[in-house]
């Protein structure tokens, strides 16, 4: 399976980062000294500094921390807070409890979202206005929400793209917006790892516009993970409209998970009532390939797709 050539990306995001801020940002050396949050050390205001130090990026030019003496006593309370972020905990996604606690400490999503992109990288990205604007991300009823939301996309390109972090999908999505030599670079670079038929800028600017289109490209390919992330967004995208549709007002059982919720709320429905078996197979396929540590093989990815475009196709009866 084709993935980029990790040297050739870093030189392009050097380029870029020269370009955007006049010199090198140097985003390795703050991850490097907020590494140590992921064994279990609290977070501190000197974490923040770091963040904040000009030597690293213009941090100043667009954000501010809350002042020590509002915060400091809470940044106790974030002892093994980062440790595995995408674990079990009380039965959800360990991920939620860790951006509500930031939330109740900082009160602004964006700052959350530095710093979980500087502790873990590999599955975080930075909350901002222009890359929500470019990919249309739907806002969510609250800010634990739309992040997820946020992140669900950001996670996609990552994978669609076989990059390693979901950080580095930032300046990506930043770059699709460009019109320099710096962002072709980064885009025709990034349409070595696509199937021929998509095109790089296309895919960032549409990317609800046919999901399954891309599923069915990459089942071609037999990149069965990406397939079926592509899978799981048309069956989201799908299940959300539904509810919207035809569940008003709306409430939520937040016992459940959020997607299964919804679908149990429209099996109560004549359309549905008769498919619940299947919305929820295909429900549960979702959960597994979301997951970035379990595997997907062909014959899930191949169910996955067909469920969902039969759906699709389903639903328009309705």
């Amino acid at each position: 399976m084709k993935t980029i050539d990790i040297r050739e990306y870093q030189e392009l995001f050097r380029k870029l980062t020269r370009q955007r801020y006049g010199r090198d940002a140097d985003f390795a050396s703050i991850e490097r000294q907020m590494a140590e949050l992921r064994e279990g050390r609290a977070l501190t205001y000197g974490h923040l500094e770091i963040i904040t130090d000009e030597r690293y990026w213009p941090f100043a030019k667009y954000w501010m921390w809350p002042a020590r003496n509002q915060i400091e006593d809470k940044l106790k309370e974030t002892t093994d807070l980062f440790v595995n972020p995408l674990s079990e905990y009380k039965g959800k996604v360990k991920e939620t409890a860790i951006i509500c606690k930031l939330l109740e400490i900082f009160k602004n999503l964006s700052l959350v979202s530095i710093v979980l992109r500087f502790v873990w990288p590999e599955y975080y990205a930075i909350y901002s206005r222009p890359n929500l604007w470019i990919l249309r991300v739907e806002r969510g009823a609250s800010d634990l929400e739309e992040y997820m939301n946020y992140l669900r996309i950001m996670r996609l390109l990552r994978q669609t793209f076989k990059l390693e972090r979901t950080a580095d999908v930032d300046m990506i999505v930043w770059a699709a917006a460009k019109e320099d030599c710096a962002s072709k670079g980064f885009l025709n670079l990034l349409s070595k790892v696509l199937p021929a038929e998509i095109i790089p800028l296309e895919l960032i600017k549409n990317i609800y516009e046919n999901p399954i289109r891309i599923s069915s490209a990459f089942l071609a390919r037999k990149d069965y993970k990406t397939s079926a992330f592509w899978s799981s967004l048309a069956f989201e995208l799908l299940i959300n409209q539904e509810y919207l549709r035809l569940i008003f007002p709306r409430w939520r059982n937040w016992k459940k998970g959020e997607l299964e919720d919804m679908i149990d709320q429209l099996c109560e429905k004549q359309e549905y009532k008769m498919i619940k078996g299947v919305l929820h197979r295909l429900r549960r396929l979702r959960n597994k390939d979301v997951h970035p540590d379990k595997g997907f093989n062909g014959n899930e990815a191949r169910e996955l797709f067909e469920g969902v475009k039969n759906l699709n196709e389903k639903v328009k009866l309705f």
